[in-house]
C-alpha cells in the first residue's frame, strides 16, 4: 500500500506540472546539429517548430585543448523559442517572419566547454567543443524550466591555414607610382599599404629598437587575398586593375594596439654597397580576419615579410 500511494503521488505531481503549453515535457533537440549564423556568433539547433539559440562570443571557441565554463548573463545569451510553424535558419540569423508563439529565456546557470583535438593522421585539423548547460534555469512569463544538466552538442571549429609562404624570394616587390608592397605566390598575395617615407629612413636602427607603425584599416594597411587564377606583379601596380583573375577571398589585419599587437616593426641596417640600406619588415603578433573566421602567421611574435632596399 505505501508503494502504492507512492506511485500515485509521483503521477499526480508530473501531470500537474503545466509546461506544455510551449514545451513539450522537455526540450527535443538531441538529433539535431548545431549550426550557426554566417553573419553572427550565433549558434542554434532547429527541430520543426522549436530552436534553442546560444549566442555567445566567438574566443569561448578558441581552438586549443581547455575545459571552460562561463556564467550565463551580459555577454552571453541562451534562449528556447517555439514557432507557429516550422522554421529555418532565417528567423533566427535575421528578423523573424514567422510568428514566435513561445520564448523562454536563461537566466541562471553555467556554460561548460571542452575542446579537444580533431587529428588527421598527426596533423590538428579541426578542434571539437562540447557545450554543455548546467543548473540552468528558463523564465517565461509565467514558469520555469530547470535543468540540472543539459547537453547542447557538438561544435567543430577547423583550424585555419592560409598559405603565408613568402620566404622566398627574400625581397619584397614594390608598385613605384604608390605605396603598395607586396609578396605573391601563384594565386595568393600579401599586400603592405603602408607610409613608405616614414619606415624606410636610410639610418640603422639600434638592436631591440626597431622602426615601428601600427597597423590600421586606414593608414598602414596589410591585407592577404586569394584569386581565381595565378598572379603577376603587373596585375597590383596597374592604373586600372586587370578584369581576371577575380578576388576570392580577403583578409584584412587587425588594427595594432601599442605594445601589444598588429605592429609592423623594421630594422635596418647597412649592406656592402655603399649609401645601400636593407629594410627588413617584420608583422608581430598580428591577426587576419575574414568575416567570423581569422588567422595569424605567427601569434607569440615576429613573422618577416620580407626586405626592402633603398640608398642615399
Amino acid at each position: 500500500m505505501k508503494y502504492f500511494w507512492t506511485v500515485l503521488l509521483s503521477l499526480m505531481i508530473i501531470t500537474s506540472c503545466d509546461d506544455g503549453d510551449i514545451i513539450e515535457d522537455t526540450f527535443n533537440f538531441e538529433s539535431a546539429t548545431i549550426q550557426k549564423c554566417s553573419n553572427s556568433n550565433v549558434l542554434y539547433k532547429i527541430n520543426d517548430k522549436e530552436s534553442l539559440i546560444f549566442n555567445a562570443p566567438e574566443t569561448y571557441f578558441s581552438n586549443e585543448v581547455q575545459t571552460q565554463t562561463y556564467t550565463i548573463g551580459s555577454s552571453n545569451s541562451l534562449m528556447y523559442r517555439k514557432f507557429v510553424s516550422a522554421t529555418s535558419a532565417s528567423n533566427i540569423c535575421e528578423t523573424p517572419t514567422l510568428q514566435v508563439v513561445g520564448e523562454w529565456n536563461a537566466i541562471g546557470g553555467t556554460i561548460e566547454i571542452v575542446s579537444t583535438e580533431i587529428l588527421s593522421g598527426i596533423t590538428v585539423v579541426a578542434y571539437n567543443h562540447n557545450i554543455t548547460f548546467k543548473n540552468v534555469t528558463f523564465q517565461a512569463s509565467d514558469k520555469q524550466v530547470v535543468y540540472d544538466s543539459y547537453f547542447y552538442g557538438s561544435y567543430r571549429t577547423d583550424v585555419i591555414d592560409l598559405d603565408f609562404d613568402y620566404a622566398l624570394p627574400e625581397e619584397v616587390i614594390e608598385c613605384p607610382s604608390n605605396n603598395l608592397l607586396f609578396k605573391y605566390n601563384q594565386n595568393n598575395v600579401l599586400l603592405f599599404d603602408i607610409d613608405k617615407a616614414a619606415l624606410f629612413q636610410n639610418s640603422v636602427t639600434t638592436p631591440g629598437n626597431p622602426r615601428t607603425a601600427l597597423i590600421t584599416t586606414t593608414t598602414n594597411k596589410v591585407i592577404y587575398r586569394v584569386y581565381s587564377g595565378g598572379l603577376n606583379e603587373n596585375y597590383f601596380c596597374s592604373a586600372i586593375t586587370p578584369s581576371t583573375p577575380t578576388l576570392t577571398e580577403e583578409w584584412i589585419a587587425d588594427n595594432g594596439v601599442d605594445n601589444v599587437s598588429g605592429i609592423i616593426r623594421v630594422v635596418t641596417e647597412t649592406t656592402s654597397t655603399p649609401g645601400e640600406f636593407k629594410h627588413s619588415v617584420y608583422l608581430y603578433k598580428t591577426t587576419f580576419r575574414k568575416g567570423f573566421q581569422y588567422y595569424s602567421p605567427n601569434p607569440d611574435g615576429d613573422y618577416l615579410f620580407g626586405t626592402y632596399y633603398t640608398t642615399l
